[in-house]
């Protein structure tokens, strides 16, 4: 049995499980065109979600809106750093990213034109 070869030894090392679900749950959202209406409908709201959030806690200074964005920060920062910890932004961390800035947009275009 010595001379058996062991498969962990050559494997590269994982990305860990949990990224990898994530990245492998949202990936044929963005390269299934059947998929794209979805996305589109889960990207309005979430980031109308992101965009009410940040004017009830800034705007508004709303506690319960501080501590549910304060709570939205961290998971967030935790997705980002995981990424940036192997120095890429992947697919989870761009999706992230990518919804606060489109959320921070749509919360100053209401602050802009009296919305809010």
């Amino acid at each position: 049995m010595a001379d058996s070869p062991d498969p962990t030894r050559d494997a590269e090392p994982s990305e860990g499980p949990e990224e990898r679900r994530v990245e492998r749950f949202i990936r044929p959202y963005f390269t299934d065109s059947t998929l794209w209406p979805v996305l589109f409908v889960l990207v309005g709201a979430l980031s109308t979600l992101g965009a009410s959030v940040l004017l009830l806690a800034v705007e508004g200074r709303n506690v319960f809106a501080l501590a549910a964005l304060a709570i939205l920060l961290l998971g967030s920062a935790d997705a980002v750093f995981h990424d940036l910890r192997r120095r890429r932004i992947g697919l989870a961390a761009g999706a992230v990213l990518g919804l606060w800035a489109l959320s921070g947009a749509i919360a100053f275009a209401a602050v802009h034109w009296g919305l809010y």
